[in-house]
């Protein structure tokens, strides 16, 4: 294979058998081993939200607690984990939200959002929401995608109003609905093209098809509003089933989940459902999802680090078949670890550990491949909720 390569042939059928229980405990034992829930670890922690740092491992272990509410890891619960993660940014100076940077690498809002889940606090629910003010501002265009943007402001309410709905918090998550709809709102009055540092980008982490998806969601009343801008997002679509990373179209490169098929793929699937299986919109999802996990399947064994946001666990969250999402998982193994040179920044920086770049998106991965759901898992801190 040239240096240069972007993606590994594809073997087409999985390299070994695999034992998604056993991988997901090496996975968890990489993170702690590593990078320990400690403010004195020796790599630093960089807290940029459920992105990188202390606080997106928190929420992995948090949501791992209700997949596998009876494991414990170290003999303690994965809950128990979670706090001590969480902890590590109680005392650390945080960048206030505001409308062009409120997304899911924002620190204050993911803290806090994150603490409310697992301290099981409503008042910290209801201060995400008094945030709306300064997210929403009329003045303010700012950012409506999902990394720095109002879209990833909407997964925070969503995550917590999906959690107080099952101990019928029902003040709280009436609220909580209420700063969605809004949010909603501000995202519809700001003019199409969505832009982000003045480019249309149109992939999952920046552009339009993660802020379709969040918006509808997060308030299922925004399908039809939507619907216009769906379709032009999915008539850019390569014949190659590949999508463009922004508009106008550079070149079809990129597979992963920020920019290109996998994270459209993503982004779509949760959605689907709230469109008739009549319309001609439900039917260009469909057929767009099968032909873009053709080119996954073709060109998604990425050489990059086998991460969500640009690597093989993120493009193996897109491929609904078996036999493909399995294949894809086999080459993020332990040995496969090992044996490809991806441990090389374990101990050496917190990235090795962080959610969409590094070790707890695998786990992630291999948490809902033990659970059987595959693509309907979701991508974490995205479609899990």
């Amino acid at each position: 294979m040239p240096p240069e390569a972007r993606y590994y042939q594809n073997p087409g059928s999985p390299l070994s058998h695999l034992d998604y229980h056993t991988e997901l405990l090496a996975s968890l034992g990489r993170i702690n081993i590593y990078n320990p829930p400690v403010a004195t670890c020796s790599t630093g922690w960089r807290f940029s939200g459920l992105y990188s740092g202390p606080t997106g491992i928190a929420y992995l272990f948090y949501r791992l607690s209700e997949l596998h509410p009876d494991l414990e890891f170290k003999q303690q619960s994965l809950l128990e984990w979670a706090e001590a993660y969480l902890a590590l940014g109680n005392h650390v100076k945080k960048h206030n939200p505001d409308a062009s940077h409120c997304g899911i690498a924002n620190e204050t809002l993911a803290h806090t959002a994150v603490s409310s889940l697992i301290l099981n606090d409503t008042s910290l629910a209801e201060k995400l929401c008094a945030y709306e003010n300064i997210i929403n501002d009329a003045s303010n265009d700012g950012s409506n995608e999902w990394l720095y943007g109002r879209a990833g402001y909407l997964f925070f309410l969503r995550a917590c109003r999906r959690h107080f709905a099952k101990s019928n918090h029902t003040s709280t998550v009436d609220r909580l609905t209420s700063t969605m709809k809004k949010t909603t709102k501000r995202i519809a009055e700001v003019p199409l093209p969505w832009t982000w540092h003045g480019k249309e980008y149109l992939g999952a982490a920046h552009g339009t098809i993660g802020i379709i998806s969040q918006c509808i969601l997060s308030d299922p009343s925004t399908s039809e509003l939507l619907t216009d801008a769906l379709e032009q997002t999915l008539a850019t679509q390569y014949p190659s089933g590949n999508f463009p990373s922004s508009n106008p179209p550079y070149h079809d490169e990129l597979v992963q989940f920020c920019h290109g098929a996998p994270g459209f793929v993503i982004a779509l699937q949760p959605i689907l459902g709230y469109f008739s299986d009549r319309t001609k919109v439900h039917k260009h999802i469909t057929h767009a999802m099968q032909i873009a996990q053709d080119t996954i399947w073709e060109r998604g064994l990425l050489t990059k680090d086998p991460c969500l946001c640009h690597g093989i666990a993120g493009n193996a969250l897109a491929l609904d078949d078996q036999e493909r999402f399995e294949t894809f998982l086999s080459l993020m193994t332990a040995d496969s670890l090992e044996q490809n040179g991806w441990l090389q920044e374990a101990g050496h920086t917190d990235r090795f550990a962080s959610l969409y770049d590094g070790e707890a998106g695998r786990a992630w991965v291999w948490a809902v491949a033990d659970k059987g759901l595959g693509v309907k898992g979701g991508c974490i801190g995205f479609s899990d909720v």
